[in-house]
């Protein structure tokens, strides 16, 4: 069962081709190692990689003919010149989050999280080699959307994702699974940052101006 929580939700985890006039967003992050960072322009993304399977029998590009003849099966001299498949690299920005608690599903878009805080419990009886069962962890999360509503999951994976941001030292890359809860501040609109240095005239000030 899945609950969808907003208006506009895309269809997918990976929306990898966001508005240029996207609102800019500035997170608060708190990592499990204590480290507190303010990032600019923060996004989540996506890392993955799309094998490519070529054509049974295709020569690959820039292959030369060999100066020699052979002789052999079709299917072993096929062998000579297969292609590879060829891997794909390729990272896009996330769309929303989906927590999920007790089998039920619920995404929610990353623009409607006013706040999102990860737990963590290690995995007991880890399938994993010793040096790495001390990292294997199960993660679950709680967030706060911008209306003031909660939504608990008790768990949630976010694969490859990173919080990617800018500080003044440079780019910074954070892997979800080091973070243990982010304060989003979206930018503030033109519209509600104007003649915000002055106050709105009294009724006593409004009614001298109106005097000739």
């Amino acid at each position: 069962m899945r609950v969808i929580v907003g208006l506009a939700i895309l269809a997918g985890l990976v929306n990898a081709a966001l508005p240029a006039v996207a609102q800019e967003v500035t997170a608060e992050v708190r990592t499990w190692d204590g480290k507190s960072w303010r990032l600019t322009q923060a996004s989540f993304e996506v890392f993955y990689t799309i094998m490519s399977k070529p054509e049974e029998g295709a020569v690959p590009q820039g292959a030369k003919a060999p100066d020699v003849s052979m002789t052999g099966s079709i299917q072993g001299l096929g062998t000579l010149f297969r292609e590879e498949p060829r891997a794909k690299q390729g990272h896009g920005q996330m769309a929303l989050v989906i927590l999920s608690r007790r089998g039920v599903e619920t995404e929610i878009p990353l623009a409607s999280i006013r706040s999102i805080q990860f737990f963590r419990q290690p995995v007991e009886d880890s399938a994993l080699r010793p040096y790495l069962a001390v990292t294997h962890f199960r993660h679950s999360a709680a967030a706060v959307l911008l209306d003031g509503s909660r939504v608990e999951g008790d768990y949630v994976n976010l694969g490859t994702a990173v919080l990617r941001g800018m500080t003044p030292q440079g780019r910074v890359d954070i892997p979800w699974q080091e973070i243990g809860d982010i304060h989003f501040e979206p930018a503030e609109s033109p519209k509600t940052s104007e003649g915000r240095g002055a106050a709105p005239p009294t009724v006593p000030e409004a009614a001298e101006a109106q005097r000739p």
